[in-house]
């Protein structure tokens, strides 16, 4: 339909769906949250063991009234005159070391005691690696026009030069709930406690009398008996004195904290393509075509994504949202074959497939890098006329 002579020197003009598939999204991601050092839980210990200081007498021995002791009791007499004087008969003793003759003084001891419960509660937090990656397979659809001229022909043989202009529409990739980050919180709880005592002597003047035999007893505080101080002249401390702390673990409490990302990827293709044509014709209406040519892509490239740090439970503790809209030109080449059928001298139709490799490229924002390998394998169709 087309001989050399009437397809030397023509325009033609094509128009048709054109598709690239293979192409591919590698994504080395980061988290927000361990750049920024947040944390599900702060470590360290809230709370304190069990503490107590050694117990003080129950009283300073200035009170004129009755003391009952481990080992014995003195009380203020009943009658008046005694009580104005400070001395009293109403005591009684257990042991004879009670008395010290020479020193003249009746010792007696009481036991002071205290004790103490504490909880407290130890937060350790371990961290994992920061972090994540994946990779997606993409492909895209769109429209691809070609505005050409034969330059040369022969007997079966054409070529010529030719510009073409492509849009691939919807080069897409998601990476939902990706986990970034995680922390592991431990929560145990301990209770302590401690208990102490400590004796005391309480020293009484006997006022230089002998004091009775022991054991004695004067159980009437206004009967007839020896007399002593009824308040003691010195509180000492004893050599007794007994502590216990004991410590268990009463409760324990684990809980994970997960930083997840969801990224969407969203690029769209204007292709820019300058190189010849060469036509074969091995019939009349069949012809066989080559093409190459060097490219020159625009990309315009938008990028979502969101990190959310959160509990197992769903309780959020941080999140981050960014957006980023990014334009690169990158480099190319293509080459193609295929099939071209003339339904009369001006208008024909055609089918090609090829492969286009471009120039890869990182995009970057913030942690995020996101490598876009837009070469692979492509196939067009459509019409084209002669003019």
């Amino acid at each position: 339909m087309c001989s050399a002579a009437v397809c030397f020197g023509r325009w033609y003009f094509e128009a048709g769906p054109w598709m690239r598939s293979d192409m591919e999204m590698k994504v080395n991601d980061g988290s927000r949250a361990a750049e920024q050092g947040v944390r599900a839980a702060v470590p360290g210990t809230r709370g304190g063991r069990a503490s107590i200081p050694a117990p003080a007498a129950e009283d300073d021995g200035t009170a004129q009234v009755l003391r009952q002791f481990d080992n014995g009791y003195v009380g203020p007499s009943a009658w008046a005159w005694a009580q104005t004087l400070g001395i009293s008969q109403y005591f009684g003793y257990d042991s004879a070391s009670q008395y010290d003759a020479a020193a003249s003084t009746l010792a007696f001891t009481r036991s002071a005691s205290a004790s103490d419960t504490q909880r407290r509660t130890v937060t350790q937090v371990s961290y994992g690696s920061a972090g994540w990656t994946g990779s997606r397979d993409v492909d895209a659809s769109g429209f691809l026009i070609t505005l050409g001229r034969m330059l040369m022909s022969e007997s079966r043989f054409d070529a010529g030069l030719q510009v073409q202009l492509g849009w691939l529409d919807g080069i897409e990739a998601s990476f939902h709930n990706r986990t970034a980050w995680e922390q592991q919180v431990k929560w145990t709880t301990y209770e302590s406690q401690v208990s102490r005592a400590q004796s005391y002597n309480y020293v009484y003047d006997t006022l230089g009398a002998p004091v009775p035999a022991a054991p004695y007893s004067m159980t009437d505080p206004g009967g007839v008996g020896p007399m002593i101080a009824d308040r003691p002249s010195a509180i000492v401390p004893g050599a007794g004195s007994e502590e216990s702390f004991s410590e268990r673990a009463v409760r324990r409490q684990t809980a994970m904290a997960r930083s997840r990302v969801d990224m969407d990827a969203e690029i769209d293709a204007l292709v820019l393509v300058f190189g010849p044509r060469m036509i074969f014709r091995p019939a009349d209406r069949l012809l066989f075509l080559v093409q190459c040519g060097a490219t020159l892509n625009l990309l315009d490239a938008s990028f979502s994504r969101t990190e959310t740090f959160a509990w197992e439970d769903g309780r959020v503790i941080q999140s981050w949202s960014d957006r980023r809209d990014r334009q690169e030109w990158l480099w190319g080449a293509g080459v193609s074959a295929g099939i071209q059928y003339d339904v009369n001298e001006s208008l024909y139709l055609f089918v090609s497939a090829g492969y286009d490799w471009v120039e890869s490229h990182e995009f970057k924002f913030g942690s995020s890098r996101i490598e876009v390998d837009l070469s692979g394998v492509q196939a067009s169709a459509g019409v084209g006329i002669r003019f």
